[in-house]
């Protein structure tokens, strides 16, 4: 039984780094499944966790240490009895040598100057319902949008500074004109040497758009078509039609996100439940076509999302219908919500 935030928190700390005992597991299950809260602090926790623990790092390898260690062993072995040296026991000595130099190769494989076919990477995922900020390698920042993906090398090396994402993402690059600063996401690539952008490509919209909020970015279109924005320039590029548009536009209502805010000015409700859905993790489902051309004005923040919806509900000619049970469902389980006109 949980009696406090406390022991929570410690539990939740030794289940991420894998020390919980069965008991603790057991428990922690059952927070977690008492209520959406729970669990939402839960995988904010875990986000954080994995964002502070980066992969394995080359660089950190004592070659030094392990080839002391090796040549101790070596000189200091003896037989257990003079003139009675055993099979085992050559077999000993034979394969010490042996590890010397592949240890030696290894590390200088590990520790040579990276290229990308031998760079490690981190990954991180940031969970439906939750934001994150990533500290890059190089002193750049990265805001994650809910149910991002962000993965980039655990160093910078060569002339470029590339990172890969999914979903969305707001970067504050570090300015470094020598080695430009690159975001590859799905079909478009943004460069950029010091600036403020966000980037908008979740897989389940066709849509990739890279908003400009100050410096310079250079934006690729399938490496056919290079665009360049100046501040308060936004470009969407449709993937399967393969047009795009550039627009001056109020950069705060794409980007308010990272700052707990969702902000809507006249947009249509087509993509305001987009937008919610890809917060919330939900899939809104318009019955009518010409219901998500309607424009809705508002600005969200640190409501849920059923106080949104009933919001959204008296200020627009709609109704809604939940085709699942959020109590009975799996938590993994996408919520589904049919939006109709009202009556």
């Amino acid at each position: 039984m949980v009696e406090n935030r406390t022991d929570i928190e410690f539990i939740i700390s030794q289940y991420l780094e894998r020390k919980a005992s069965s008991e603790e597991i057991e428990v922690l299950k059952a927070w977690t499944a008492a209520s959406a809260e729970n669990r939402k602090h839960f995988l904010i926790m875990k986000s954080i966790w994995e964002a502070s623990h980066p992969a394995f790092v080359p660089e950190k390898i004592d070659v030094e240490h392990a080839h002391t260690r090796v040549m101790k062993q070596l000189t200091t072995s003896q037989p257990q009895q003079p003139g009675k040296h055993t099979f085992i026991y050559y077999w000993q000595r034979i394969a010490a040598i042996l590890v010397l130099p592949l240890l030696m190769l290894t590390a200088y494989l590990l520790l040579k100057p990276t290229d990308e076919a031998t760079q490690s990477y981190q990954k991180i995922f940031t969970p439906f319902g939750t934001r994150s900020i990533v500290s890059l390698p190089d002193g750049s920042r990265v805001w994650l949008n809910a149910g991002s993906t962000l993965e980039y090398p655990t160093r910078f090396t060569g002339k470029e500074r590339m990172v890969s994402m999914t979903g969305e993402g707001y970067f504050e690059v570090e300015s470094n004109p020598r080695h430009p600063f690159i975001v590859k996401a799905n079909k478009v690539a943004a460069r950029a040497t010091g600036t403020e952008f966000n980037v908008d490509a979740y897989n389940t919209d066709s849509i990739v758009a890279v908003t400009l909020v100050n410096g310079k970015v250079d934006v690729a279109l399938e490496a056919r078509k290079y665009v360049a924005l100046t501040p308060g320039e936004r470009i969407a590029y449709n993937q399967e039609s393969r047009r795009y548009s550039v627009q001056q536009t109020d950069t705060y209502n794409w980007c308010s996100w990272k700052d707990g805010v969702l902000c809507f000015k006249d947009a249509p409700l087509e993509y305001v439940f987009k937008r919610l859905g890809q917060t919330y993790n939900i899939d809104f489902i318009l019955k009518d076509a010409q219901l998500g051309q309607h424009l809705f004005r508002a600005t969200f923040e640190g409501e849920s999302i059923d106080e949104i919806l009933q919001l959204i509900r008296m200020s627009t000619p709609i109704r809604y219908k939940e085709l699942s049970n959020r109590q009975k469902s799996d938590a993994l389980e996408k919520l589904r919500i049919e939006v109709y006109p009202a009556d």
